[in-house]
């Protein structure tokens, strides 16, 4: 049966910059935001988002019981845009591995609501496993530090909206992301950065390569 847009619920947790001086991560943020509201802001009975103070993780399992608690809500989505290492994610208020986040997610029961999380933390392939055992049908995420969004975030969005394959959303964002992680890791060695040889945007789709935003 299909699932219609007053069905679904999309919940987007997002907090990258530390401070007023954090200009790249603060317009990467606000980039992210305007895309998800310009591309899925008509293709969901609402949009949660925790932004900001309210990207931790209390509030976000919140977010999810609330939403899924409702009879009129069939299937929940994730975008998760946090820093990320392997195995663990930055919330707001402190990082904590993926496990800890499947657990208190799968505790909540809620069958198949859960349907789709897209990441763009780092490492978040590493995070994936854990939100299929939470309970969600699919999870999509990068092998290690993620440097393509400017070549894959909107494509992907977008064929999503239009109803395309998890599959399909994520081919053409393929060819373009090697420039993208060469671009990232020159920068990185210019700058000397910490994560300068472990660029690597590549994603792995787990779970249900299918889905699309009407099932």
């Amino acid at each position: 049966m299909s699932v219609s847009k007053n069905e679904r619920v999309l919940i987007v947790i997002n907090h990258l910059a530390s401070g007023d001086t954090d200009y790249l991560y603060r317009f990467i943020e606000d980039s992210a935001r305007t895309t998800i509201r310009t591309i899925l802001g008509d293709d969901y009975a609402k949009i949660v988002k925790l932004y900001d103070t309210r990207a931790t993780l209390a509030k976000l399992v919140a977010a999810i019981r609330r939403e899924g608690a409702k009879t009129s809500v069939k299937r929940i989505d994730l975008i998760v845009m946090l820093h990320g290492h392997p195995g663990r994610l930055v919330f707001y208020d402190g990082s904590e591995d993926s496990s800890v986040v499947k657990d208190q997610i799968k505790a909540l029961k809620l069958g198949t609501k859960l349907r789709l999380v897209y990441s763009t933390c780092c490492y978040g392939d590493s995070h994936s496993m854990d939100f299929i055992a939470a309970g969600f049908d699919s999870a999509i995420g990068s092998k290690k530090v993620n440097a393509n969004a400017a070549v894959e975030f909107a494509p992907l969005l977008s064929l999503w909206q239009f109803n395309a394959m998890l599959s399909d959303c994520l081919a053409p964002t393929t060819l373009p992301t090697p420039a993208a992680d060469a671009a990232a890791t020159l920068y990185g060695h210019t700058m000397n950065t910490t994560w300068r040889n472990d660029v690597d945007s590549t994603k792995r789709l787990r779970g249900n390569q299918n889905l699309q935003i009407t099932t």
